[in-house]
């Protein structure tokens, strides 16, 4: 036991030989380190805030449906002869984050054009309270909680249908009875997703209007649309089926996906660059202690021992640099937590197009505490592997080893 002591004492005291050197060496650690677990904080903040303002503004967090509503290939087609009840839905907590709707597909005519549009049949009074979609008609007004055959559309959609606001169309589709679906509305509002896709395949209505035009009871509906942010686990309703959003936009969710992998291949990288740089370093640092090491052999200190020593000097140059690195990420992150990055610094002042819809969210970085240890560890591994190729110049070249 003393005898490690010892060892750890000199390995200690080494570290001051060349104290700008060794400052050098720990704060490029540092600075990597906390570089980097502010920049995957930086990326999983990002992508669940992006996701958020998203979700929240149509999409929802997951679907309550008819098990047969969503197709099992493909989410994007559905039934709409599958319906639902809430009488179904055994959790009525769900109810107070969630919305009920209506979806079909539909053809719109105008005075000149026809045009088809997936028609949806909001809660009106729940969509207010939970989602942010009546923040993007900018033209005339959201729908009404006690309106009733009103429409609200894309811009692109309008101009393409050659309507405006204040204007009857007719909506023609086939109600859930086999019949014939059709009736007239007034165009209250214009939507604005910032010239993306859904400007020209969105239309909304009120519930009651929709399931009036599809002859459906007042009592059935077709989704309720989960408006819950948090990451908790997805209920399990066994006579109903329960779709998230990763399933119901794959490519949303793959495109996340690769930006946080992204982040990681780069943090990777920033690790490599830095041990290249110590791993140079530290084989000057070792050559010039050359004869130091030799004077140990003479005097009976053997190889292992040596290495051994060399071994804990840098792992305590490296303990220091990631105690000092966490501390660096976590403070930055901190700040940012306080003070939200606009994302539009990034995109020259324009928001970013995301499923057709455009965002432009404030990000708010948290911790995630499994990067503290994980970054940590992975710059342990690659210190390792930087001391190999010194070590064993240093025990080649040592005369005496023994």
């Amino acid at each position: 036991m003393n005898s490690f002591l010892y060892l750890i004492k000199f390995s200690y005291r080494n570290l001051f030989r060349v104290p700008k050197r060794t400052l050098i060496m720990v704060l490029s650690l540092s600075l990597g380190c906390g570089f980097i677990i502010w920049d995957l904080n930086f990326a999983s903040s990002g992508s669940r805030e992006i996701m958020k303002e998203f979700l929240a503004q149509y999409a929802g967090q997951f679907h309550v449906t008819h098990k047969e509503f969503y197709d099992v290939s493909n989410k994007k087609q559905f039934d709409m002869f599958k319906t639902i009840s809430d009488d179904e839905i055994s959790d009525k907590s769900i109810f107070e984050k969630s919305s009920k709707r209506v979806v079909a597909p539909v053809f719109i005519s105008g005075e000149k054009k026809t045009l088809g549009v997936l028609l949806t049949g909001l809660d009106v009074e729940k969509e207010l309270e939970l989602s942010t979609l009546y923040k993007a008609v900018t033209i005339g007004s959201f729908l009404k909680k006690e309106g009733h055959k009103d429409i609200i559309m894309g811009k692109k959609f309008a101009r393409r249908l050659e309507v405006q606001v204040g204007d009857e169309v007719a909506v023609i589709g086939q109600a859930i009875d086999g019949s014939v679906a059709n009736d007239l509305y007034r165009v209250s509002g214009l939507l604005d997703f910032g010239g993306g896709d859904l400007e020209e395949s969105l239309a909304f209505t009120q519930l009651a209007s929709a399931q009036e035009l599809l002859s459906m009871p007042p009592e059935r509906f077709h989704q309720r649309v989960s408006f819950d942010m948090s990451d908790g686990p997805l209920p399990v309703y066994p006579t109903l089926g329960v779709t998230p959003w990763p399933e119901l936009l794959p490519e949303i969710g793959v495109s996340m996906q690769f930006i946080d992998n992204f982040t990681w291949i780069v943090s990777v990288i920033i690790v490599v660059v830095v041990s290249l740089g110590l791993s140079n370093t530290l084989m000057i640092t070792f050559f010039e202690r050359e004869q130091e090491f030799t004077s140990l052999n003479i005097i009976g200190a053997q190889t292992s021992w040596i290495t051994a020593a060399l071994m804990i000097e840098v792992f305590i140059m490296g303990t220091i640099a990631v105690i000092f690195g966490s501390f660096l990420g976590f403070l930055a992150t901190t700040y940012f937590n306080h003070y939200p990055i606009n994302i539009e610094i990034f995109t020259d002042g324009k928001p970013i197009i995301m499923g057709g819809m455009a965002l432009a969210p404030l990000i708010r970085i948290y911790s995630v505490s499994k990067y503290y240890w994980q970054v940590p560890l992975m710059i342990y591994f690659f210190l390792i592997l930087t001391m190999i190729y010194p070590l064993i110049r240093v025990i080649r070249r040592s005369k005496n080893a023994i």
